[in-house]
């Protein structure tokens, strides 16, 4: 069956988050389970108590000079254990004072590393897996690292950790297994570079009715539909929300969200709360089931504020995968750069998983430029129109804002992303240009130079030499009203 946009049996979803898996969110929340186990355990001790005729009175204490294992004594009656030959005995002090064997400090944190690093992404850490939110491959796999090391003695549980959350990759499909991170020290949340989200379109409906979308990859969004999978949800008689609903543009809302700077009881005080993960550099995200021309307009201004403002200008690198081509696609990229510093790097590719047949499934038989990165350079020009300023002794450049009516400066300049160093010789005379390390495929960690022009960001060829191209004049793009230059059109 071919996928025909003018059919009027076709029903599309309203953007709206479910209320039952927000009610469930709240209840699985990492303290409320926390207490619930305490309160489990609480209680099976006091039933142990009862049942040996052990009074549970807080005047109990434990008798610091008694050596032996579990011993309860009261000041107004002290017990001691009796000591046996086999507690006083010969083996007993021999193993006492048995040295073992130990391997050197080097070699065991050798070792020690090597277990606790994995060849693949670690997936929704700190939190239960959900299996609808893997592929069959990477539900087969075998354990990558060997956790049990971190129990061995606090020493190797000291390192371990550091060795854990340093050298590993993290994959999060889920925004609650994010926020989950909170609960980590800020010394390991610090040395997390990278992180991939995999964000996976849900739907829900409370009427038994086909949904058909077009196939998210674009070679084949208009030839071949997918049948979604949809949450069934109970018809209720209220005003609530109801029919077809989609968690789409609000997911990515709640994933930005989650990496807002979370609350320490132990932070220092007038000191600014660093983010989730303060030295995050680079961000992949792989938009799952996000169909083409087929979900409906994100709704208010949270994206925007989250990503520009709260986060904004924060990553070195963006790369995102299967967001639709459509209007609001567009528009979600657009919104996402803010996130990028100046001179950043942004890329695009189609998608790399489709959720159909009951499961996450690799988008297979791909050509080979499917998996190709569209590279683009953030907000380049603005390094053009600060040399412009200071080559007209200019006053008002980007890096020094109007001032408000209350005679205050308005937002200040971040950074931009540090500069590449070792890239080749651009044959560019006049053209503006900047090198970036561009990888060769979504899957290959390989990296090449590659060469953008600083007006428009996009890529250039030196092979392709011109030198009627090389010439261009930065005054065509001053604004003739302030004298400053606002960045070519299109730019994000």
């Amino acid at each position: 069956m071919d996928w025909d946009e003018s059919d009027d049996d076709i029903v599309r979803p309203v953007e709206h988050r479910d209320q039952e898996e927000q009610a469930e969110a709240w209840c699985n929340h990492p303290v409320r389970v926390q207490n619930r186990q305490l309160l489990a355990e609480n209680l099976r001790l006091k039933k142990l108590l009862r049942e040996n005729g052990i009074s549970w009175d807080p005047r109990l204490t434990l008798d610091p000079d008694d050596r032996t294992r579990g011993t309860w004594s009261s000041p107004s009656r002290p017990c001691k254990r009796m000591r046996t030959r086999s507690s006083t005995g010969p083996g007993q002090l021999a193993h006492e004072h048995r040295r073992l064997p130990t391997l050197p400090m080097e070699i065991q944190l050798f070792i020690l590393e090597y277990s606790l690093t994995s060849k693949f992404p670690i997936i929704d850490p700190l939190c239960k897996l959900n299996k609808d939110s893997i592929t069959a491959d990477e539900r087969k796999r075998e354990p990558q690292i060997a956790i049990g090391f971190l129990a061995t003695c606090r020493a190797h549980f000291v390192e371990g950790t550091r060795f854990l959350w340093r050298n590993n990759t993290f994959i999060f499909t889920s925004h609650l297994a994010l926020r989950n991170f909170a609960t980590l020290s800020l010394e390991h949340r610090m040395t997390i570079k990278q992180i991939t989200l995999r964000i996976i379109a849900r739907y829900y409906d409370d009427e038994e009715r086909k949904h058909l979308a077009p196939f998210p990859s674009p070679g084949y969004a208009y030839d071949r539909p997918i049948n979604l999978k949809v949450i069934k949800r109970v018809r209720e008689k209220n005003l609530a929300r109801k029919g077809f609903r989609s968690y789409t543009w609000d997911q990515v809302v709640d994933f930005l969200d989650a990496l807002r700077p979370p609350f320490d009881p132990d932070h220092i005080k007038g000191q600014p709360r660093p983010r989730l993960l303060p030295n995050l550099e680079r961000l992949r995200m792989d938009f799952v089931n996000f169909p083409d021309d087929f979900l409906t307009a994100p709704r208010g201004t949270a994206l925007h504020d989250l990503a520009s403002h709260d986060l904004g200008c924060t990553l070195n690198e963006i790369q995102l995968t299967g967001l639709p081509e459509c209007h609001w696609g567009q528009e979600m990229a657009s919104h996402l750069c803010g996130m990028v510093k100046d001179d950043g790097l942004r890329l695009d590719s189609d998608p790399v998983f489709v959720y159909c047949a009951k499961q996450l499934r690799p988008l297979a038989g791909r050509k080979k430029w499917d998996s190709l990165w569209y590279p683009r350079v953030i907000r380049a020009w603005k390094f053009l129109a600060d040399e412009h300023a200071r080559t007209k002794d200019k006053t008002s450049s980007p890096q020094r804002p109007r001032a408000h009516r209350d005679g205050h400066e308005g937002p200040y300049r971040m950074p931009p992303a540090p500069a590449e160093e070792g890239h080749p010789d651009s044959q560019w005379k006049r053209r503006r240009t900047i090198f970036k390390r561009v990888p060769m495929s979504q899957e290959s960690e390989e990296r090449l130079w590659s060469e953008f022009d600083r007006l428009t960001g996009l890529p250039i060829d030196n092979e392709n030499y011109d030198s009627d191209d090389d010439e261009y004049d930065i005054s065509e793009f001053i604004c003739p009203g302030c004298g400053i230059m606002h960045g070519p059109p299109g730019d994000h």
